[in-house]
């Protein structure tokens, strides 16, 4: 009988330490690239624009889709708080930027194949 008290007991302490601990979870945000920090061929982390505010996100757990994350990018964060006031990034999707069309200019081409044959 004492064995199983002492049992549930620790089950229970066990229990309730699960349950104080605070579970983060997850979010996601639109968000532009400021910089980022490349170490080696490791990309350490990375400062965002999140409306008006800068954050810091860490990259060591994140998986990128379509691509890695470089300045200027806009990516949609799939993040969780980190440690003080850093986001832990989870998964990062690069949004393909929108494509430019040119015109090209037929006297600008006829220009340079003439120049190439003199």
């Amino acid at each position: 009988m004492k064995k199983a008290f002492i049992a549930i007991t620790i089950l229970f302490v066990m229990a309730l330490g699960l349950a104080s601990c605070s579970s983060s979870e997850l979010k996601n945000a639109r968000v532009l690239v400021k910089s980022v920090e490349i170490i080696n061929d490791t990309l350490k982390s990375m400062v965002i624009t999140m409306g008006e505010e800068e954050k810091t996100v860490t990259l060591l757990d994140a998986r990128f889709q379509n691509g890695i994350a470089l300045q200027g990018d806009s990516v949609i964060l799939d993040y969780i708080d980190g440690k003080e006031s850093t986001l832990r990034a989870l998964v990062v999707t690069v949004l393909p930027k929108p494509a430019q069309y040119f015109e090209p200019s037929d006297t600008l081409v006829l220009k340079e194949s003439i120049d190439s044959i003199n």
